[in-house]
């Protein structure tokens, strides 16, 4: 039976998308704007862009088509604004950053260094200068999870405003060394992402850019209760790979799709699933997958009564197969509580620094 640690995490997860199954024969698509009623039948929004979108991150992860993390977030953006978005603006606005940054590392003449891009980097992130008119990036406190306004999760938005979360601001510092020709690699933790790259010695350095430093492995298990059996099983603090990145992308296409339409349909599914085929242990999918049928069980017996049912049983069965596979992994993440406790603890200490 599920343990009400189960169920605290599915509701606790603060981002987390559904995902649903059924036969291609069983999907009702429905037109944007027209009213869905409640069932346990799926069903799907048309929305070409998001559709569009789907197919090419889902070649960048078969390996179909070229891998490129600017890319790819630009198409979790321009589905999001319904194919408006000009890719050749978005390139132009990195791009710009990146003869900025390249023209830094030649008047320092640190180009020989493998680690000038991450140098520039830190310092275009972290510290006022000409290099981001004088306005380092910050956390944006007001709207830490994209409740608001989900924009706060686009790179688009962190380069206009110099203020992004524990995802868009590693996306960018991603983007940005791609371009530059760095090395970097993104990692995750308990519902964080932060940036993980080789020193002049070889070794791993953390640079977390939700406060602008360097911090070590044991204060990003201390601080984010990261369990000896995560890291073992290398679900948190491991340096993702280029199918790594792209499956998250996925996730993030699946997470702004929920935002736009407020549906956990098949296109959901589909995102999850697709990442699930490659990465069986991505919790991120996971989780999301076990919040989605818990959502179909409540759906399920409001609709029809709390009868038993052969559904009702294969949604629950499912249920708690994935999360004793979570559990086996050590996957854990913050309550709400903890999670609110750390957004104030964090804007009090940069109120402080300031």
């Amino acid at each position: 039976m599920p343990t009400m640690k189960h169920f605290l995490i599915v509701i606790l997860f603060l981002s987390v998308l559904f995902s649903t199954e059924g036969r291609a024969s069983d999907i009702r698509n429905f037109q944007v704007g027209e009213y869905i009623e409640g069932d346990s039948i799926p069903y799907r929004i048309v929305d070409e862009t998001f559709e569009l979108s789907f197919n090419e991150l889902a070649g960048m992860l078969a390996g179909n088509e070229a891998y490129s993390m600017k890319r790819a977030e630009y198409l979790v953006e321009n589905a999001y604004y319904g194919g408006s978005m000009s890719y050749n603006k978005y390139c132009s606005e990195i791009d710009s950053v990146v003869r900025i940054l390249n023209r830094f590392i030649d008047d320092n003449n640190i180009r020989s260094y493998r680690t000038a891009p991450n140098f520039a980097l830190f310092h275009f992130f972290t510290k006022p200068s000409p290099l981001n008119g004088n306005l380092k990036f910050t956390y944006d406190f007001d709207n830490p999870i994209g409740n608001e306004d989900c924009s706060v999760l686009f790179t688009s938005k962190v380069l206009a405003s110099h203020k992004g979360q524990c995802a868009s601001l590693p996306l960018l510092y991603k983007i940005l060394c791609d371009e530059l020709g760095g090395e970097c690699a993104l990692a995750y933790a308990p519902m964080h992402l932060y940036i993980k790259h080789r020193g002049e010695d070889g070794q791993w350095v953390n640079v977390e850019l939700t406060h602008g430093g360097l911090v070590r492995d044991v204060f990003l298990m201390e601080t984010l209760n990261i369990s000896a059996e995560a890291v073992r099983n290398r679900i948190f603090m491991e340096a993702l790979t280029e199918k790594e990145n792209i499956a998250l992308m996925l996730v993030q296409l699946a997470r702004i799709y929920n935002y736009k339409y407020n549906s956990y349909d098949n296109f959901v599914e589909k995102c999850v699933e697709t990442v699930l085929s490659v990465f069986p242990d991505n919790c991120d999918a996971l989780v999301m997958k076990t919040a989605f049928l818990r959502s179909q069980a409540k759906q399920y017996m409001e609709t029809y009564g709390l009868d038993d049912s052969y559904f009702l049983a294969s949604v629950i069965s499912e249920f708690n197969s994935i999360m004793n596979h979570l559990d086996s992994l050590g996957y854990s993440q913050p309550t709400r509580e903890e999670r609110d406790r750390e957004i104030e603890e964090g804007r009090r200490l940069m109120e402080s620094r300031n």
